[in-house]
Order: structure tokens, then sequence, then C-alpha cells
């Protein structure tokens, strides 16, 4: 007799089957162990439970591990084994019951999907299953090149079994798995899909399974400028490929949207090229050489094959012309881009204008009418702001914002590639951002409509897209012809802006800025001058206007951004709080009223009896041309009256104070030591010591 006879047994149904016993009573069960006769014995008996318990779960099957080492019955090792024979033996008879279950049916049929009046139908081992009331078919795959990645799109014909009505609709490879949303989204509500198990998936793979050998593959490229296909340099706009050898019809580009398909060049006609640039370039002429000369050698540098270098910003009142002088130049990329035709706007959400900018590579893409006094409120103008600061500052520095897949992985940077060019009443807030481009300013009667009208009229007739034509075209050529062409641009372009460096004033950056406008112009020149536009001596005095227009407007615009600078806006705010009352300096000898005649400026007025009160808080004393801030006071009030004056002081104080000094306005600091110490109101207080006059010439 062994030790499991002692067990209670199970009933069983036939003699080939094993005994299956009951172990349900633990404590026996580790009673069992001790009448345990050899090793062989023993571990039948741990397999026989093992069996046992792994049906009941796995809470049951650790506390008889536990039990059983616990009372030294069974190894940990012995117990694993004995658990891992024992789920091997019952899954294998898992799977013999299974096949027991399916013999006498029928095989399944070799098309698990088929169509009858009543729609779409699934071949199961148990018969047809319904599966919707349409029949899916998918009709062409395309490859979708957006210049930073490659994506899979799906067209899907949805034909309805209830009235026949049928629809059209395309996918991305992650929509495709949802068949109910894109089949209402084809044939409305009319489409059902019946419950099942994975009935959506069944419904694509049925799609899948119906069309095979019928889906059409396409490719098509979503972006604009520059690009590789079968080895060659193209440049793509929604007409085609346009390339040295001529427009590529066949090439398929669509930018998504109808505005944005309007960037179409026509194919070039070599009988029209030199008219269509000589009237290009006759923009020019259409008014001031500082108004046109930038935004002629901006639209001339887009479709180089390198990130811009400066965003221009054309600016003036209302009634300027603005909008419409900056159409003409886009209307160089396509005819239909009129000022109803621009691709974007400030109204538009700061993803999408980065995401359009990066779309539309090696063109000009014109955002329009920024006017910050319209915003209704703080926040509304904080947020048109935030799109002016990643719109121009990704183009300066080609960046954009990062962002993750669901997977966890990185998408690829969208960051600006177009040439921008903005058009407001307004310049862009910040000596940083206004560092980051080229300003124009428009005044009215600059262009007359008299001299816009029939430039416009040369634009509809797409007079200027020829030219621009013909331009990309001889570009291609020179991509072909030119080894590293783009790697010589670069050089060409350093070699410029090193020449420009002692005559473009201003900020570092302006060099840069003005050496990219002339590049294009250089280039276009040159293309100019071969096909007989332009003779040598014209190309040289064409460039010298732009020239001179583009160093006289950096100038111009490093005298106006120096105001922006963080020592201008605090010196502005202190004299304005000293003037309007807000603020006020006391005699350094005193500590009471300044010499009479000087008061006024220093925040003092007269009260109803006519004697000198201070207004507002004290900031700081004053001693004949010499002025004594108190840091911290002064700070507070400046930051204030900054917010009031729409400027606002966004540096930190120990920063000012560092701007200050390096701009040698703190005659008594030394870099170690920026504030020094003073008798005044009967202490000896740290100050900022600067002369009065900076208060005057700097703000």
């Amino acid at each position: 007799m062994t030790i499991n006879d002692t067990a209670t047994e199970a009933p069983v149904d036939n003699e080939d089957q094993e005994p299956q016993h009951d172990y349900s009573n633990l404590t026996a069960t580790v009673a069992l162990f001790d009448k345990v006769e050899d090793e062989e014995e023993r571990q039948n008996l741990i397999y026989g439970i093992a069996l046992w318990v792994i049906p009941l779960g796995d809470i049951k099957l650790r506390t008889y591990k536990n039990a059983l080492v616990a009372a030294k019955a069974v190894k940990p090792g012995d117990w694993n084994d004995a658990v891992k024979e024992a789920r091997a033996s019952l899954s294998a008879k898992a799977r013999a019951e299974r096949d027991d279950m399916f013999d006498g049916l029928p095989e399944a049929p070799p098309a698990p999907y088929y169509t009858d009046d009543d729609g779409l139908y699934f071949n199961s081992h148990f018969g047809p299953v319904h599966l919707a009331n349409f029949v899916p078919m998918v009709t062409e795959e395309v490859t979708r090149h957006t210049g930073a990645e490659i994506q899979k799109l799906f067209t899907l014909k949805v034909a309805s079994s209830v009235n026949g009505a049928e629809g059209i609709v395309q996918v991305t490879k992650a929509g495709l798995k949802s068949a109910r949303d894109w089949t209402y989204d084809a044939i409305g509500g009319r489409g059902i899909i019946y419950p099942c198990s994975r009935d959506e998936a069944h419904v694509v793979a049925a799609a899948q399974f119906l069309s095979l050998g019928m889906v059409e593959e396409r490719t098509t490229y979503a972006f604009t400028g520059w690009t590789e296909i079968d080895g060659r340099q193209v440049f793509l706009t929604s007409t085609g490929a346009l390339g040295a050898d001529g427009m590529d019809e066949t090439t398929a580009v669509d930018l998504g949207t109808e505005k944005l398909n309007r960037y179409a060049l026509p194919a070039p006609d070599k009988t029209q090229a030199a008219d269509a640039v000589k009237a290009s370039l006759a923009l020019l002429d259409l008014g001031p050489d500082k108004v046109m000369a930038p935004q002629l050698c901006a639209t001339y540098r887009a479709p180089l094959p390198l990130q811009p270098e400066t965003t221009l910003w054309t600016f003036g009142g209302t009634g300027a012309f603005k909008s419409h002088i900056a159409a003409l130049f886009a209307q160089h990329f396509g005819p239909e881009l009129t000022v109803r035709g621009f691709p974007t706007g400030w109204q538009s959400t700061a993803n999408a204008m980065e995401g359009i900018a990066f779309q539309l590579a090696n063109v000009l893409m014109v955002v329009d009418d920024y006017v910050p006094q319209a915003a209704a409120t703080k926040t509304d103008l904080a947020k048109l702001n935030e799109k002016v600061e990643r719109l121009v500052r990704g183009s300066a520095n080609s960046a954009g914002r990062s962002r993750m897949r669901v997977d966890g992985t990185v998408r690829p940077e969208l960051y600006p590639r177009a040439q921008v060019v903005c058009t407001g009443e307004d310049v862009p807030p910040g000596q940083s951002l206004q560092a980051r481009t080229s300003l124009v300013e428009i005044v009215k009667d600059d262009v007359t409509s008299d001299r816009l009208t029939p430039a416009q009229r040369t634009a509809d007739e797409g007079v200027y897209a020829q030219a621009m034509a013909g331009y990309v075209q001889w570009l291609a050529a020179q991509y072909e012809s030119i080894e590293d062409w783009s790697g010589q641009l670069k050089v060409e372009l350093g070699g410029v802006r090193n020449a420009l460096a002692k005559e473009a004033a201003g900020h570092a950056r302006a060099p840069e800025a003005v050496a990219g406008l002339l590049l294009g112009m250089r280039w276009f020149l040159r293309y100019a001058q071969e096909i007989g536009a332009v003779t040598d001596e014209e190309k040289k005095e064409l460039y010298s206007r732009c020239r001179t227009a583009l160093l006289d407007g950096a100038a111009v615009q490093s005298a106006e951004t120096r105001s922006l600078s963080a020592e201008a806006i605090y010196l502005s705010a202190i004299r304005t709080s000293l003037t309007n009352g807000r603020a006020y300096l006391a005699d350094l000898n005193s500590d009471g009223v300044p010499p009479q005649t000087e008061a006024a400026r220093w925040g003092w007025a007269r009260d109803d009896m006519d004697r000198l009160s201070a207004r507002g808080e004290k900031i700081g004393w004053v001693s004949g041309t010499d002025v004594y801030l108190d840091p911290g006071a002064a700070y507070t009030a400046a930051v204030a009256q900054a917010d009031r004056m729409r400027t606002p002081l966004q540096t930190s104080r120990a920063r000012v104070h560092k701007a200050l000094f390096a701009a040698e306005l703190l005659p008594s600091a030394d870099p170690g030591h920026l504030t020094t110490k003073v008798s005044a109101g009967g202490a000896r207080p740290r100050v900022l010591h600067l002369k009065a006059e900076a208060l005057t010439r700097w703000s």
C-alpha cells in the first residue's frame, strides 16, 4: 500500500485516466510525507499535489509551497520542478481536449472573407459570421514624404449594402485599425459593424484581403523646396518637381490645404525668361531702396539650399500697402499667393505656424498683420508674442520644439525652413527678437497705388513666378554641376559676412543677416546676366544699391533696438517714474528737497501752499550731476513703470546692474563692486552711482 492510497480519490470516467486525489486538507497533506517509504514515492506525491493545486490559482499554489517547505517536507527546488512538469501535463491535456472538440467539423475555407448582397462575411470553423452591412476595399496605398519622416496613408472605398451608397476616406496607418471611425466618415451612420470578437480587426483584415493585387501604390510629397528624387536634386511645389531638365508634373506634391497648394511654380519658358527677370528686378524701383531692396533680396535668397539667416519684418501704419507689397514677392512662388492667399496668419496656433514654416522650405512665407494694439487683454497679447517668439527665434536658430511619440521615441524636430516675411503695424517685442529680424519700415506714399497696380497685374499674370521658375531651374543645374554646392554657398556666405563685419553696425547677428540677403541677390544677378537680362554694369549697379540699402537699414535698426536693451529700459523707466510723480530723489546732503531749480526734475512738485513736496517713493539721492540710486527701490520702481510703458523689464536686478556697468554708466563701479557706499540720510547705504545725463541720454 502506497501513501497515495490514503488520499481521497475522485471518481474517474474511464480506465485510461489517472485517479485524481483530493488534497484540500492542507494539514493532512503535510502529514502524508511522514508515511513516504522512498524517494520515488516522495517525488510522485509532490507531483500529484502540484497537479491538483495548479488549477486553483497562484495564491493557493504559494500557500501549499510555503506550508510544505516550512514543514521541511519538500525542498523548494523539488517543488518548482514538480510544478513545471505538472503545468506541461495540464497544457498537453487541454490541447488534446480542444482537438477532440473540433473533430468532425469542416476545415475552414481557404477564403476567410467573402461578400454577398447583405455585406461582408467571415468564414469561421462554425460557419459564416455576418461582419458588416457594407463592403470595404483598400484602393490606394500612399507613401507620403513630409520632409521630416515618411508616412503611410491608405485610401478606402466603402460601399453600403443597404442603398448602394459609396464613400472614399483616407486614413493613416494608426487610423486604419479604427474601422468604425472610417466607416462613419465614409458612409455615415448607415454603416454597421455587427458586434463579435475582434470585429474591427476582422473588417480591416477583410478590406486588405479583398483588395489583394488591386491596390494602387503611389508616392507624394508634402513640402516645398529641394529634395533628391532618383539621384537628382529637384525643387518641389504643388505643380511637380522642377529640375535642371525642366518640370516633372508626374511627381505628386500635395501640401494639404488649398492655400498651401498655391505655391505653384510654372514650367520654365526660356522665351519669356529674360523679360520675366527684368520685370522682377524692376520691383526695386517700385519704392525707396530701403523698402524694396530687403524684400527683393529675401525673395531671391529663399530658394538657395541654406537655412535662412534672418526673418524679414516690414512694419508701418495702416494704408502703407505693407501686405500688398509682400504679396508681390510671395507671388514669385505662385501667382495665386495674393493678399487673400497667404498660407497662415497670427490668428493660427503657434504649432500650426511652426509646422507650415517647416513645410514651406526654400520659399517665401508671409505672415501678415501683426497688430499688438488690437489685443483685447494682456493674456491675448502674451499669446500673440509667444507666437512671434517661437517663429522668429526658431527661424534664426533653425530649431523647433522637440516632441515625443506615444511609444517614447522622439519625433523629428519641425523648425522653420521658409524665408519668413512678417508684416505689421509694430515691431516684435524685445531687443533679442529684433536682433533676429531685419526691420523694414514702410510709411505712407513710399509706394503709391498708381505704381503698385501695374505690378500687381504683372504678378497675377504669373510673370514673377516665371522669373523664379527659370531661376530655380538654373539653380538645379548648379546643384548638379558644382560639387558640394551647398557647402560652397556656406563658404561664400562666410566671405560676404566677414567683409561686412566692419560696416554692418549693431548686433553681432547683423553682418550675417545682411550677408544672407545679399547672397540671394548675388546668385539671381548671376542668373540674370547669364540669360542676357542685365549687363555687367547693370548687375554691379543693382548689387551696389541693395548693399547700401541693407547696410543703412542695419544702422538704423541698431539705433532703434538699442532703446530695448535692459539698461535703456531701466533708465527710461526711472526717468519716467520721476517725471510722472511715482518716485523721487532726495538731496544727498540734507535728505530733503534738492535745489529748487532741479526739484521738478527729480520728482518734486509744489503743493497748494506753494511748498515743494516729494511724490511717490524715494528711490535714491541726487547731488549736482551725480545720481545715487537705491538698488532695490529703484529696480522695483523701474519694473512697475516698464510694465505701464508696455516695455517689460524682464531682466533680473543683478543683470541690469551688469548691463549698466558694461555700458560704462557706473563711474564708481568696478567688476567686483558695482555699487558704492555714500553718506545719505544718516547712514552709509550701498547705491548705484550714475551721472544725471545718463537718464536723459539713454532714455
